[in-house]
């Protein structure tokens, strides 16, 4: 707005202040902070008399409107003499001293008295129709005659704030609104404050609506009115039938969903679904698990590499759920062929001519995922397998094994060739230098190169193998013993098999028969087996026991030894002279009483 209240107290403070003669602006010149003329309407697309004022209470305490007046001037009211500013209406009660009020962040109109019956909104007051379609102003005046604020529209208006607004085929024009101040527009410029409402599609609501509010419908008089609800019975505002749901017999919407819990609408139950006791779907199978890749195959790879899964779960899986993603970065997803399916408990092997695949011989790892990409296993990273060696899951860990078993359970590799894999894992992998070191309580695995916790006392922990089985000492499990000697080399002549380490040991050795009888003066020691000689009295001396005579020698070493004794109690007696004089006369004084 252009004019400001505080032009006329400043005016007042100055002239009683300091005794100057000063001009008081005119009452055109002072406006009212807060309250604006927010839309005006000269026509629509039914009458010619249908006009509407609108005013709006941009702040957020009430204002009091009580006999403020609208005003209404042809657009060249300044030049022409018989033009000037008329009456509309003046907001007067209809009961003497009351008050109208204009609530914060309200607004209320006036409107034609030809458009009052039709009128589906609320109004303030009424008047006679006036408004010019081309061109004209309109003003607000407070109950002091000040003028609050003013709005001209047209081109040929001569008497705007700032520049007139454009109106335009709407025949209607609106304030702009400021969202992130939530106020309406008013720089004293009307071309720049107002638009032409031509695309407003609420005319009778605040601010400009490109589209239709949620919950809104839009008449072909542009005014917004809250739609019907077409469910009352769900929170919110449904103007049509929500996705998933349908009307039941008592008139509510109902969903259609069988499982509220799951992403999307389930009309049906999924497969491998059941309802649990809170009526949430769950599935209720075990994960499927990938127990082995063969990546380096004997000679050519193409249709030799092969993926498998285990079917932990007593009844068929459909695997149409589930897909595969092979590499360190997932570079490639399958889904399995149409149809797939695994019994249950049961091993299934995938060859890459059935899936399209390829396991590179360096450094891979797959996933096991479902349709939605959730992950359900993971193989642990393979790095460079030897040709016809696969990556299987045996106990639990991961390791290479030259016994392939597509299709069934997982062997450890055979005793054969343990050490040379072992060899060939440290020729083909990095250095031992650049792996990083096991903790305290760890210990490095020759055939994997892995860190694997230290069991300080084994035989609380580890279950006791079976029959027929005996526990490795390097590896600490179970191993069968049929199977190593099936493997193991033949024993050499005059040797046998050790049944409990499985080594060969000598024939001799286990028997006293077989043994060499001892020299003579031996015996054979009954926990060694060895000769040792026979110790049964103290041997005798090859001479006469000779007695020992003083000699020079001997006087000359007592005297000697006298002497240095002597010398000793000397310097002792001078040392403690003092404490010897004290107790010899103790003593002399003890023995004259005793007298």
């Amino acid at each position: 707005m252009r004019k400001r209240i505080e032009a006329a107290i400043l005016a007042i403070s100055l002239l009683s202040i300091f005794g100057f003669s000063v001009q008081i602006a005119s009452a055109t010149d002072v406006a009212q902070s807060g309250v604006v003329i927010s839309q005006v309407q000269v026509k629509d697309s039914v009458s010619s008399s249908n006009e509407i004022v609108e005013i709006y209470n941009d702040s957020s305490n009430a204002v009091d409107i009580t006999n403020w007046c609208v005003y209404y001037a042809s657009k060249d009211y300044l030049t022409v003499p018989t033009s000037d500013w008329r009456k509309l209406v003046c907001f007067t009660p209809e009961v003497a001293g009351s008050e109208i009020v204009l609530g914060g962040k309200s607004y209320s109109r006036i409107i034609s008295k030809s458009f009052a019956p039709p009128y589906a909104g609320s109004y303030l007051a009424v008047f006679t129709a006036t408004l010019s379609n081309d061109a004209g102003h309109v003003k607000l005046v407070d109950n002091q005659g000040l003028e609050i604020d003013r709005v001209g529209w047209g081109e040929e208006a001569d008497n705007p704030e700032g520049l007139p607004a454009i109106i335009n085929t709407s025949s209607a024009i609106e304030r702009k609104y400021d969202i992130d101040r939530d106020v309406l527009i008013d720089t004293n410029n009307n071309a720049a404050d107002f638009f032409d409402t031509a695309s407003d599609l609420c005319r009778n609501m605040v601010g400009f609506q490109d589209m239709v509010p949620v919950g809104y419908l839009s008449d072909t008089s542009h005014s917004c009115s809250l739609a019907p609800d077409m469910c009352v019975n769900i929170d919110g505002v449904q103007i049509v039938m929500p996705d998933g749901y349908a009307f039941d017999e008592a008139g509510d919407c109902v969903s259609l969903d069988v499982c509220l819990n799951l992403d999307g609408i389930q009309y049906d139950m999924p497969k491998n679904y059941t309802i649990d006791s809170e009526g949430s779907c769950i599935n209720d199978l075990l994960p499927l698990k990938i127990t082995e890749l063969l990546p380096n195959p004997v000679g050519n790879d193409i249709g030799s590499e092969f993926i498998e899964i285990y079917n932990p779960n007593k009844s068929l899986v459909d695997l149409s759920d589930y897909k595969l993603s092979i590499g360190l970065s997932d570079e490639k997803t399958l889904s399995f062929p149409d149809g797939s399916t695994i019994d249950g408990l049961s091993y299934k092997p995938f060859y890459s001519s059935d899936l399209n695949f390829t396991l590179v011989n360096s450094s891979s790892r797959v996933k096991l995922l479902l349709n939605d990409s959730r992950v359900l296993d993971m193989t642990d990273n393979y790095l460079d397998p030897l040709p016809g060696m696969a990556w299987a899951l045996v106990d639990s860990v991961w390791q290479y094994t030259d016994r392939i078993t597509p299709g069934d359970e997982n062997l450890e590799k055979s005793a054969e060739t343990t050490d040379a894999v072992q060899i060939a894992s440290v020729e083909t992998t990095t250095s031992d230098v650049s792996l990083k070191p096991c903790a305290p309580n760890q210990y490095r695995n020759p055939e994997t190169n892995r860190c694997r916790l230290i069991v300080a006392d084994t035989s609380e922990i580890l279950i006791p193998c079976k029959a027929g089985q005996y526990r490795s000492e390097e590896t600490n499990r179970c191993r069968s013993i049929v199977a190593d000697v099936v493997s193991l080399v033949p024993c050499s002549e005059g040797e046998e098999r050790n049944p409990e380490t499985n080594r060969c040991r000598s024939v001799l050795g286990t028997s006293t028969t077989a043994l060499l009888p001892c020299s003579e003066g031996e015996e054979r020691n009954p926990e060694t087996n060895r000769c040792r000689k026979i110790v049964s009295t103290m041997p005798t001396a090859g001479f006469a026991v000779q007695p020992i005579s003083d000699t020079a020698t001997g006087v000359v070493g007592w005297w000697a030894f006298g002497g240095i004794g002597l010398l000793a109690l000397g310097y002792a007696g001078w040392e403690w002279r003092t404490e010897v004089v004290r107790i010899s006369r103790r003593l002399a004084s003890f023995i004259h009483l005793s007298k």
